[in-house]
């Protein structure tokens, strides 16, 4: 409660003390204030209604910047599981050339089979990136960290590493 109280404070005209009366209120974010109107504004205790005008152009200003904001971070977050994917494959025909004999037995199917949760793990991941920015950020940001280096790994390094990878996409998902 105290993080949406301080980003209200950012509008000009509201203190602490009007901040948290406003979230107390269910306002707690910029848009529900500017969404308020004159008279939902000049109903809440302790406002000053000459600087009611004021505060709603603020926080309209700053729920379209939050907004703006956003649909940035969901663009980056969509070409990051985009490289996550192309990382994948590459890991994919690496191992595909490094370990072409042993990739026809019992190992190889588990491989096989790891590549194929990782590439579904990354879809159910890329349909919750708008509504998950936060979480999926850490996510594909692990999981491409355990990615990186892979090429290199044995056979059983390669799956467990895709196994690890697949363990930080799976949080996105969750809940």
């Amino acid at each position: 409660m105290k993080a949406t109280e301080k980003e209200l404070q950012k509008i000009k005209g509201i203190g602490e003390v009007l901040a948290r009366r406003l979230v107390e209120a269910g306002h707690d974010s910029f848009a529900k204030v500017a969404a308020l109107g004159e008279e939902g504004l000049k109903a809440i205790k302790g406002i000053n209604p000459r600087a009611v005008s004021s505060i709603i152009a603020q926080a309209t200003d700053l729920a379209k910047q939050g907004k703006a904001d956003r649909a940035k971070r969901v663009e980056e977050l969509k070409a990051a599981a985009t490289t996550l994917r192309d990382q994948v494959e590459g890991i994919a025909r690496s191992a595909k050339e490094r370990f072409g004999e042993e990739l026809q037995g019992k190992t190889g199917k588990k491989l096989e089979k790891e590549l194929l949760k990782m590439a579904a793990a990354l879809a159910r991941t890329e349909t919750k990136l708008e509504s998950r920015v936060k979480r999926a950020g850490k996510g594909l940001a692990k999981a491409e960290k355990r990615l990186a280096g892979l090429a290199e790994e044995g056979l059983k390094g390669v799956e467990k590493g895709l196994r690890r990878a697949r363990k930080s996409l799976k949080r996105i998902v969750a809940k």
